[in-house]
């Protein structure tokens, strides 16, 4: 069975659409645009005339749009409702059918970014917990494999990928950090699970 779905990954792009308006967008909306995944996410749909709301401030009443051709309607005003910081650690990515982890591999490139400006940013305790940025960025790595990449599948051996594959990816962070093997943090545990198959056909 491994086999046969192995053929028939998602294509790269659609991974990258996919995250990039997901998890890439909630963080685009929480720092009002003000984050590199404004650019780091290529497939990221943003709108030119985009305005951020601030906490509790409603979007005025919008004018008739009806018979507004796209070229109008594009530079509309778009209001973006006011969504408050959250802790990197608590922004959670789930896929239901992980096969070998191919979403959150990527995921895992804009958790960083996420994590890193979260500390710049001060957001929840972060600072608090790692007040040195080099010794943070350390554990940003193990902080992503067991916090924020969730998987599901019903294959045992697809299971196995993911996690290694997510390992493997950690090991590449660390290793472009410049941290040599008995300095890597332990990852304690990760969120991949194996579910049973509904019954019947």
């Amino acid at each position: 069975e491994l086999a046969v779905r192995n053929q028939f990954f998602t294509p790269r792009y659609v991974v990258e659409f996919l995250t990039d308006n997901t998890l890439g967008r909630i963080w685009y909306e929480m720092t009002k645009g003000e984050t590199r995944l404004a650019d780091q996410c290529r497939y990221l749909v943003r709108r030119p005339t985009e305005i951020f709301l601030s906490d509790g401030e409603e979007a005025p009443q919008q004018p008739e749009q009806e018979g507004l051709s796209q070229e109008e309607l594009l530079k509309q005003p778009f209001y973006i409702q006011c969504h408050p910081y959250k802790d990197p650690r608590q922004i959670r990515l789930l896929d239901p059918a992980c096969g070998s982890m191919h979403f959150g591999l990527y995921a895992f490139d804009l958790f960083e970014a996420i994590y890193e400006e979260g500390w710049e940013k001060s957001i929840g305790t972060l600072k608090q917990d790692f007040p040195d940025k080099a010794e943070f960025l350390v554990q940003v790595p193990r902080l992503i494999i067991e916090n924020n990449i969730h998987g599901v599948d019903i294959d045992p051996r697809a299971v196995q990928i993911a996690g290694l594959s997510l390992w493997l990816r950690a090991q590449r962070s660390w290793k472009n950090q410049s941290v040599q093997p008995g300095n890597r943090p332990q990852i304690r545990k990760s969120n991949i699970v194996c579910a049973e198959p509904m019954p019947g056909d």
